[in-house]
């Protein structure tokens, strides 16, 4: 008789353990994928393990945070509330409010299992809704020099593309279009999206711009920027590509002064260690500043085109050690290859 009431007892308090108020639950007890009703629209919601999450309406699929105040869920720029009354491990019931004097909606969800078996705002379950392929849209077009360009946007990504009377500037066009929709970049968004959801439940990808920033009759140059989400300013990172206006084939002016490198290495790899001879040219004399180790020339110099001119520089890194030299194309010759002397010419 004494064991039945005991396991009478045990039995309640389960029970009420499980349904009370959601202020007693840890947010790792709610992580994971729920999915429901808001009022009368479907949303899906992720929790993480550290009071940080997300939902979207399920005709919208716009991702909005949510962060865990006391017993309150606030959503990202004081939107709204979410405050729950009872939760067990597989449902959860509250009410949704914008302020104390104003209406309040019913929130009942869920909980759903991700396929890949994870939990948390990184899942399969709360991200393969959101993971398809964008439209590329066009912008307003804007004067440059002789052409015109305007922005293409592809999700998050931005890219550029240009109207000109050039022969090239369709194969221009088309090799920024590719590199700008590419499915190894679209995977990398998304992967992006997802670690930074997990994290902190923001919706928040790379910084991306394009923008032209050369142009003479023979050659075209761009400059793509890209700032990845969560890493500060050691996550900046620019791209210089310059397009022949003829034939809209891509180069990089640091293959004017390499014989030995394949032309597609330089544009992989935008920095370069300056060519020794070039280097002893213009850090003879030079005094070395202990407080700055590439004081001596040992540094990687990007390289850029302007007007009549070409430029070597340090990319800025805060500590004021960073080096540029302009040199004419005149002065450059001397270091450029036999056929880099040929193109250094068309740049006078």
């Amino acid at each position: 008789m004494q064991t039945r009431m005991l396991f009478s007892v045990l039995s309640s308090s389960l029970l009420l353990a499980s349904t009370l108020p959601l202020h007693s639950f840890a947010a790792n007890e709610l992580t994971g994928i729920w999915q429901g009703q808001l009022g009368k629209s479907k949303v899906r919601v992720c929790f993480n393990q550290y009071g940080t999450g997300s939902y979207y309406y399920q005709r919208y699929l716009t991702p909005i945070r949510l962060e865990q105040q006391d017993e309150l869920w606030k959503e990202e720029g004081n939107t709204g509330n979410w405050q729950f009354d009872t939760a067990t491990p597989q449902k959860l019931s509250g009410h949704w409010f914008k302020d104390s004097a104003g209406k309040s909606l019913p929130v009942q969800l869920e909980r759903e299992t991700s396929p890949d078996d994870l939990e948390g705002c990184g899942a399969d379950a709360y991200n393969l809704p959101l993971e398809t392929r964008p439209k590329l849209s066009r912008g307003k077009w804007q004067p440059y020099e002789n052409i015109e360009y305007r922005p293409l946007t592809f999700g998050t990504e931005v890219g550029i593309e240009f109207k000109g009377p050039q022969t090239g500037i369709l194969a221009i066009n088309q090799w920024l279009e590719h590199k700008l929709t590419d499915e190894a970049q679209l995977a990398q968004t998304f992967d992006t999206r997802r670690r930074m959801l997990a994290q902190m439940g923001s919706f928040v990808t790379d910084e991306t711009f394009a923008e032209p920033i050369f142009i003479n009759q023979h050659w075209l140059s761009v400059r793509l920027y890209r700032w990845a989400a969560g890493y500060g300013a050691n996550g900046i990172s620019q791209e210089f590509v310059s397009f022949s206006l003829s034939d809209g084939k891509p180069f990089h002016p640091w293959q004017w002064f390499f014989a030995d490198t394949k032309p597609q290495s330089m544009l992989d790899g935008m920095s370069h260690p300056l060519p020794q001879a070039l280097r002893e040219k213009l850090f003879a004399g030079k005094e070395l500043d202990p407080e700055c180790p590439s004081s001596d020339g040992s540094g990687y110099y990007q390289l850029t085109l302007e007007a009549k001119t070409i430029k070597f520089w340090e990319t800025p890194r805060g500590d004021g050690c960073e080096q540029e030299f302009v040199l004419s194309p005149q002065e450059a010759m001397p270091f450029a290859t036999q056929w880099g002397q040929t193109q250094l010419k068309l740049l006078e």
